[in-house]
């Protein structure tokens, strides 16, 4: 097998196809990577010799599927664009008949929320380094118990995800530097169906529909008035059947009165388990089909490094420069539930 004919198909297993001409068979691309991959790294020496030409096929294989991911998982209420290393995204706001003044809220360098007016049609968003990093034991790879792919495809998840907190911080820091209109903010100490409904019909007015942003703490809130009072008493207009059936298989609500329901992945920032990266209170009700109020940019190519233990156990680290920033002008709401848990906490002690 040549490095070629391998890098194709790494890029079938992360795109789930596979080549033309095996349509009609069924072939286990993961197994044929799996296997490819031995004979550039059938032993210790080998693999360091390659690596490299191997992280190109990772990196390649990543950023084929990367933005696809993005789309798929924000796509409904952001604006995704992707530029070249060094390169900043330009946005062009809707210019015509405005509402309210319009905000860009971003995340600044050093963390402090910054926010200025928008005077100019269009604006730049840059990214910053986010990534993650894992430890591969090289002779268990050679015994498959341990897989270099599932290496990387943990760590392109994890880069997919790292996307859901880029946004949340901007979300937030767009809340806590400008005002929100009364009408656009609901704070409570439950899950109240018909205050959702509410600040859902004030985001609705900005566009086609809306589509609520949450973790899973709030978005399994959402259910429980329906899992104790039964289908009887939840058929009402706030609970539709179909909701019961989802919580039944999922655990969660899917959709919410004609809403999208997204989940935010929720993660510990330590071994713990008690302090959570996204705030579980919040809930973000955001609007569909008219000007995209989350803008998102992903920056240059996915880079890749490791360092070699010892132990002859593997570092691996990937990271890609991404960065998200909120464009408001009152077209959006946020819900507070202070009846659940307050987890949320920051490693960097600044978001």
């Amino acid at each position: 097998m040549t490095l070629q004919e391998l890098r194709e198909i790494a890029l079938h297993c992360v795109k789930g196809t596979v080549p033309a001409n095996f349509q009609n068979k069924s072939v286990d691309m993961d197994a044929a990577f799996a296997d490819g991959l031995k004979e550039f790294a059938g032993s210790i020496n080998q693999f360091m010799k390659n690596r490299y030409d191997l992280y190109d096929i990772v990196i390649e294989s990543a950023d084929e599927v990367l933005p696809k991911k993005v789309l798929d998982a924000v796509g409904i209420f952001a604006e995704v664009k992707t530029v070249g290393q060094g390169q900043k995204a330009i946005f062009r706001k809707k210019l015509g008949r405005q509402r309210a003044k319009k905000f860009l809220t971003q995340v600044g360098l050093s963390g402090v929320y910054e926010t200025f007016r928008l005077d100019a049609d269009t604006f730049e968003l840059g990214g910053h380094a986010v990534g993650g990093g894992a430890t591969i034991d090289f002779e268990r790879m050679l015994d498959n118990a341990e897989s270099l792919t599932e290496v990387m495809q943990i760590l392109t998840d994890g880069l997919a995800d790292a996307v859901y907190m880029e946004v949340h911080k901007a979300l937030r820091a767009a809340i806590n530097a400008s005002a929100r209109p009364e009408a656009n903010k609901v704070t409570v100490n439950k899950w109240d169906p018909e205050k959702m409904v509410k600040l859902m019909n004030v985001v609705r007015a900005y566009g086609n529909g809306v589509v609520i942003f949450a973790p899973p703490e709030f978005v399994g809130a959402m259910g429980a008035d329906a899992i104790v009072n039964g289908i009887a008493n939840t058929t009402n207009g706030i609970y539709h059947p179909q909701d019961i059936d989802a919580i039944h298989n999922t655990g969660y609500i899917n959709i919410f009165r004609g809403a999208l329901v997204v989940q935010i992945p929720q993660s510990f920032i330590d071994e713990t388990n008690t302090k959570t990266w996204i705030d579980p209170q919040l809930a973000y009700v955001l609007p569909t089909g008219g000007e995209k109020v989350v803008k998102v940019v992903l920056e240059g190519n996915t880079q890749i490094n490791d360092f070699k233990n010892r132990d002859n156990s593997l570092e691996v680290y990937m990271y890609k420069k991404m960065g998200a920033a909120i464009l408001t002008h009152h077209n959006w709401g946020v819900y507070q539930n202070t009846g659940i848990e307050q987890t949320y906490d920051s490693p960097y002690g600044n978001l």
